[in-house]
């Protein structure tokens, strides 16, 4: 494992919900599994390589912590992860178009 992979499974380990009390931490676990799922965002402040070793290992685990995370979350904060990963393409689908007008009489 490079040094890039074993410092991003060092760092998802660490914000997971039994190691950060601090729901912050699920924002950011968010955030790389993004990066990592190939959005344009950092992981924990690190704009990461084209290549990463065990890319898709790192990204399951970091899923798998965000998930316990919306476990414990209030409905606000789960609402604001959920828009974070809208924001990067993850979890929306297209936009739904408007109605078409409808002519009044």
């Amino acid at each position: 494992m490079s040094d890039t992979a074993s410092w991003l499974s060092e760092q998802i380990e660490a914000h997971g919900p039994d190691k950060e009390p601090d729901p912050s931490a699920a924002a950011r676990l968010a955030e790389a599994y993004a990066a990592l799922a190939g959005a344009k965002a950092p992981a924990f402040g690190m704009d990461l390589p084209e290549q990463v070793d065990n890319r898709d290992v790192l990204r399951q685990r970091a899923l798998e912590l965000l998930k316990q995370w919306l476990a414990k979350v209030d409905a606000e904060t789960k609402e604001k992860i959920r828009a974070q990963l809208a924001g990067y393409g993850i979890g929306s689908g297209p936009p739904i178009p408007p109605p078409p007008p409808v002519d009044e009489p």
